[in-house]
């Protein structure tokens, strides 16, 4: 497992839904309230098979909410690079791109924003992407905000201990941009099914009790990969 070494300021960051970036390093989130899933994925596939898309160094990925709490989400877009200059690079792209302006007038009466957040990698994780192979992989997010990022990601350490001999993947991201008042981090647990992803439930009442004054829940929320483009 790889142990961070770190002294960052934090921002005030929002509450914000479930996330499918289980992979990623860095990137951009999108969550959406879709009316007509079908011309949704249409036009989001025409997107990224544009060649604006092949310019930049970044995946796009797409998921489904299967449970999200108050959430009014239904969709959750990830832009998905290995670095924050590879984002950077991608909004200026988006900025002049005529494909970029299609898909946004070809969504705007079908989806709603309801909140978008910049995420990058804490290097905080088990080691165990690659138990997750199926396409179609759930997503267990759960949104905090920490107080004590040192004291609450060497807990977490010890909580992926605990769990290690599961099949769930397990990430910590810092997450910026959602607005005022709420979370910094983002957990994201990964599995190829309900089952697995439900049973990774080791330690979890030491764990709560030795973070439960460094940390205030936001949100949290399961989803599952539909599809990605590369």
């Amino acid at each position: 497992m790889k142990r961070l070494i770190f002294k960052l300021t934090f921002i005030a960051l929002t509450s914000v839904s479930a996330i499918n970036f289980a992979y990623a390093q860095s990137g951009l989130g999108y969550y959406i309230e879709v009316e007509n899933p079908a011309a949704f994925v249409q036009a989001l596939t025409a997107l990224n098979e544009s060649s604006a898309a092949a310019s930049t160094n970044t995946r796009t990925g797409l998921s489904v909410a299967v449970a999200n709490g108050g959430g009014a989400a239904t969709h959750f877009v990830s832009v998905q690079g290995s670095t924050l200059d590879d984002i950077d690079r991608l909004r200026q792209t988006q900025a002049t791109s005529q494909e970029f302006a299609t898909f946004t007038s070809a969504i705007r009466n079908n989806a709603t924003p309801a909140a978008e957040l910049v995420f990058n990698s804490l290097g905080v994780h088990n080691g165990k992407a690659s138990v997750v192979t199926s396409p179609n992989a759930y997503h267990w997010h759960i949104h905090l905000l920490v107080t004590d990022m040192p004291a609450y990601l060497e807990a977490l350490e010890v909580l992926m201990e605990a769990n290690s001999g599961g099949n769930v993947y397990m990430h910590a991201y810092q997450t910026f941009g959602t607005g005022l008042g709420g979370g910094n981090l983002v957990v994201v647990n990964s599995a190829n099914s309900l089952e697995e992803l439900l049973n990774n439930n080791q330690g979890y009442d030491e764990f709560i009790e030795n973070t439960i004054n460094i940390r205030t829940p936001i949100a949290n929320g399961i989803y599952q990969t539909i599809t990605n483009w590369d």
